[in-house]
């Protein structure tokens, strides 16, 4: 059993080096990896080697996550150009600031409305054309070198996958209230 853990996560799982991403070829390459180092098919392997298995599983998983991820993806391709990222890091971007806040508020303003579901679908569509628009000009930014804007679009893209996850949770309990 043995893993080259110095490679990138792309060459882990055999994939090209770019933003744009199979996600079928990404998830059977996931699965043929698991299946052959997974901590299971050592259970009767010394310490040393569940060991090993137990970390090779592990660093597949974290690779996986990050690839599945756009922004984690982002991100990762921007490390591996030596950007680096800090834990304070955000945008200072007050047009975009505004705009989620302008969304935010009407995220929060759906539940009152006389269809609330339909406001909330087409906050969603919203959201989901933003990020998509926003992942768009990421890879531009990434393919022409322009990494301080690629970095941008990263810190936005966090932005944009909080509000995707409350738009969706908002979405669920008001299914839930409206079935319940």
């Amino acid at each position: 059993m043995s893993l080259d853990f110095k490679q990138n996560y792309f060459e882990l799982f055999s994939l090209p080096t770019q933003f744009p991403l199979d996600k079928q070829q990404l998830a059977h390459n996931f699965r043929a990896l698991q299946a052959q180092y997974h901590p299971d098919r050592f259970a009767q392997a010394s310490d040393q080697e569940r060991r090993v298995a137990v970390q090779t599983t592990g660093y597949i998983n974290e690779a996986n996550e990050a690839l599945k991820s756009p922004r984690l993806r982002a991100h990762y391709l921007l490390e591996l150009q030596n950007v680096v990222f800090k834990q304070c890091d955000t945008t200072h971007d007050m047009p975009f600031l505004m705009q989620l806040m302008e969304q935010r508020e009407a995220l929060e303003a759906a539940e009152q409305s006389n269809d609330p579901l339909e406001v909330m679908d087409q906050l969603a569509k919203k959201v989901k054309q933003d990020k998509q628009l926003l992942e768009s000009s990421f890879q531009l930014s990434l393919q022409t070198g322009n990494l301080v804007d690629a970095k941008e679009k990263v810190l936005k893209m966090k932005f944009y996958e909080r509000l995707d996850h409350e738009v969706r949770r908002l979405q669920e309990k008001l299914e839930d209230e409206m079935f319940a």
